[in-house]
């Protein structure tokens, strides 16, 4: 599922003088947002449980949602060489755990599960274009940049999956906004 790899990011283009301070603590939390992706995979492998297919496709997206936090926490570590990734990342998984040990979405249906995938991924499109935009630093561009585009196809392949149950589960437009607006206020 991947479109790209670490190698075709252009570290050898890493500027040290384009660094934003304030940025490379928001790049810092990212990576440890998106490496936790394997987590993300075990609990919707455990909701779809019955959907092989749809397994599959969590799965692989997991994978990508890793890389990307691969990508950040390297770019983190030339801005900051201080920052030990895999301790913060150690530290981050202790305090933050999501329950996976689940049958069910706590959204309440595998509609509802959806709708709140697609929020994230259009959140976290719009997130990185918009740190794309506002970093001078080239790699960092360059990764935002690709992180973007696949948040937008993340979104687009967990609508099409949406689309599915709702047919199957008939989750009204009440409900779908009651969802949406739940997970946004989450984060």
């Amino acid at each position: 599922m991947a479109h790209w790899t670490l190698d075709q990011i252009p570290w050898d283009q890493f500027d040290p003088s384009k660094i934003d301070p304030e940025l490379v603590k928001l790049v810092k939390a990212a990576a440890l947002v998106e490496y936790n992706g394997g987590d993300y995979a075990t609990y919707l492998n455990n909701v779809f449980h019955d959907d092989d297919g749809f397994r599959a496709v969590a799965s692989a997206w997991a994978l990508e949602e890793v890389q990307h936090g691969a990508a950040l926490a390297r770019w983190a570590m030339l801005a900051d060489p201080d920052f030990d990734f895999d301790a913060s990342f150690k530290r981050f998984t202790n305090g933050y755990r999501i329950t996976l040990d689940v049958n069910a979405s706590v959204r309440g249906s595998r509609s509802g599960e959806l709708v709140a995938r697609c929020i994230v991924e259009t959140g976290t499109s719009s997130y990185y274009t918009a740190l794309a935009e506002s970093c001078a630093e080239p790699v960092l561009h360059a990764i935002c940049r690709k992180i973007a585009a696949d948040e937008l196809r993340h979104y687009k392949l967990f609508y099409t999956h949406l689309q599915h149950y709702l047919e199957q589960e008939g989750l009204g437009a009440f409900g779908r906004v009651k969802v949406a607006l739940s997970r946004i206020t989450e984060s």
